[in-house]
């Protein structure tokens, strides 16, 4: 089946649209990826965003106009979001100014329902819905609306039910149609190479004694998995299962990935303050107890990776990268798939900037 007939299967299989206003198609029923089913009254104009991967897929779409509130951190980092930078900030990630929400809602003394609210939702993290929905339960005509922007199979379908929503059709299909594209042509570039075993670990806060690590459901799991790698912590079933160090050392990984959170368009490569820090972080990871006797220390295969590349409508390019630390000799360029990133999104982030450390060659 070709790639397009594809894609527009899987729309018809997870979009319902009732017809009752016909000349518009409102009020439209969709599924969200909480698997609630949501209805969309009238067309939206006005939107809330909570997360960072939604609010840059509504850059990509050429949304940004309709974002009226965001959380927090989004104008904290204008290089990630350079289109939100002045909207109203009404909370955090976590918890909303409810009632400030209801009032930016109002048009006159009511509340018109053409504003809704994208909120995360993660598989195995649902803490986010269940508190939202708490919080906008007073708020009749305010639609919440979660859709997983985190793990690669859930992208497409999170994208193309984001354009429906908002009349952006074909650009939604555009971007999926080239993220399709990059991730075959990642598949075709490691097939049938040898499966490095790794080690994907999220954080180290409460000491080498539990670690948490990305299970294979996760989304950097699945990265790993379609860049042809053995995730170790594929058999303990959980999304982010906690681990020792020593149970690390114990399974003798070949390649070792860390994510890194940064507030910024990937980091300024060396010699440079990021690099400084890059570096410390790395030696920490290199110095543990019994990391000697690891292979992936000993062949210098530990990373660093920006949290930017491995989640949001960017993952297609992480893959390319994670793609390209697990099989060196892959046919892939990871830098030329972000410039084309960047132009079928009508996006302009900064120049010269690295995603991993230590780096791909260009």
């Amino acid at each position: 089946m070709k790639l397009k007939s594809v894609l527009q299967v899987a729309l018809l299989a997870c979009i319902l649209v009732s017809t009752a206003h016909a000349d518009e198609g409102y009020p439209r029923t969709i599924i969200d990826s909480a698997g609630r089913e949501v209805e969309i009254k009238m067309p939206v104009e006005r939107i809330i965003v909570q997360n960072g991967g939604a609010a840059r897929a509504l850059m990509a779409l050429d949304a940004a106009d309709k974002v009226v509130g965001v959380a927090d951190f989004i104008p904290k980092n204008p290089e990630l979001y350079p289109l939100l930078t002045d909207k109203q900030v009404v909370g955090t990630w976590k918890s909303f100014d409810y009632e400030l929400v209801g009032e930016i809602a109002k048009r006159g003394d009511t509340i018109t329902p053409d504003i809704i609210v994208l909120c995360y939702y993660y598989k195995g993290m649902s803490f986010s819905i269940d508190s939202f929905e708490k919080g906008f339960a007073p708020f009749e005509n305010i639609t919440l609306i979660a859709l997983d922007f985190t793990n690669p199979e859930n992208l497409t379908d999170s994208l193309y039910k984001l354009g429906v929503i908002l009349g952006k059709e074909e650009k939604a299909r555009e971007i999926n149609e080239w993220r399709q594209k990059q991730i075959e042509l990642v598949k075709s570039a490691v097939e049938g190479q040898p499966m490095p075993r790794v080690y994907i670990e999220s954080g180290a806060s409460k000491g080498l004694g539990e670690l948490t690590a990305f299970g294979p459901e996760s989304g950097m799991g699945t990265l790993v998995k379609i860049a042809g790698g053995d995730n170790i912590a594929g058999s303990l079933g959980e999304v982010f299962p906690k681990v020792s160090w020593e149970w690390v050392v114990s399974q003798n990984p070949d390649v070792i990935l860390v994510w890194y959170s940064a507030d910024s368009v990937g980091w300024e490569p060396s010699p440079s303050e990021d690099t400084v820090e890059l570096e410390r972080k790395l030696n920490e990871v290199l110095d543990r107890p019994g990391g000697a006797s690891i292979s992936a220390v000993n062949a210098e295969r530990v990373f660093l990776c920006h949290s930017m590349m491995l989640s949001g409508l960017e993952n297609v390019v992480g893959l390319a990268y994670i793609a390209k630390l697990l099989h060196p000799d892959a046919d892939l360029d990871p830098h030329e798939i972000w410039e084309e990133y960047q132009r079928i999104t009508g996006l302009d982030y900064p120049d010269d900037r690295i995603f991993v450390y230590p780096e791909v060659p260009k």
